[in-house]
């Protein structure tokens, strides 16, 4: 059977926890598992897509008065707000493990159901999947989500509120129009919190569930020293440059 790991590594770090994810995506060719699951947490802070304008994402001022970090990561999609009481799920894997699926929302679409069926496993009623990445509790938003695809290497990776300080995501985030499309606004959803009482057993229904569906056995790991070198590597040269941050991503 394939084999897969999990990771729970966490940074009290912005910029490194962003770091981490490139250098895990960059070294899956050279991994002998066939997928990496991570779980994390960033400090609190705001982290916006790879191409998006700053000034029309974030409230920067808001940002400054309540010590609120700002942070650009590989991916592109939309900008999120992330605390303590916000867990992020990584998805590491090769296209080639969804000969099914024809394009990357597809796929994201199967992240995002997981998710869901996660959620009912452990009780939790009145969800709905809005388009292939937004999860939606009592018509309230609780996960988003953005993917990346290099070749034939895909990472995705999603949020899920459970006690995230709502005022400081509403008043952090710029709910704006997307004016390169004439007359379509942003889908916009105020956000909720989901009283999940037990992250654990999340994390353990949700790789269970992934392993029954690609056939892949699971097992908990740890960083390579590759990972570790590359992370710092970016994180210096990268993810803590104002450059990077404000509004000049690199090619």
């Amino acid at each position: 059977m394939r084999k897969g790991r999990v990771l729970e590594v966490t940074f009290n770090d912005l910029h490194h926890n962003l770091a981490l994810e490139e250098a895990i995506f960059t070294n899956l060719p050279n991994s002998i598992y066939q997928m990496t699951i991570r779980f994390w947490q960033n400090p609190k802070s705001v982290v916006v897509g790879r191409g998006q304008n700053l000034s029309q994402e974030v409230d920067r001022t808001y940002c400054l008065l309540n010590d609120i970090e700002i942070g650009r990561r590989m991916s592109g999609g939309g900008a999120v707000f992330h605390d303590s009481g916000n867990l992020n799920i990584s998805f590491f894997i090769n296209r080639s493990n969804f000969p099914d699926l024809d394009n990357t929302d597809q796929i994201s679409g199967f992240f995002t159901q997981l998710i869901i069926d996660t959620l009912i496993d452990l009780g939790f009623t009145d969800l709905e999947k809005e388009d292939s990445s937004i999860i939606l509790y009592r018509g309230k938003k609780i996960s988003g989500s953005n993917s990346y695809l290099k070749k034939e290497w895909y990472s995705h990776h999603a949020t899920l509120l459970y006690n995230s300080n709502l005022t400081h995501l509403e008043s952090s985030l710029l709910a704006t129009t997307d004016e390169s499309t004439a007359k379509k606004e942003q889908k916009h959803f105020p956000a909720i919190n989901l009283p999940v009482k037990n992250l654990q057993a999340l994390k353990k229904t949700l790789t269970k569930k992934l392993a029954e569906n690609l056939n892949i056995k699971f097992e908990q790991s740890f960083l390579t020293n590759s990972e570790r070198v590359l992370a710092d590597k970016l994180k210096t040269s990268v993810y803590n440059k104002s450059a990077w941050i404000q509004n000049k991503p690199r090619e």
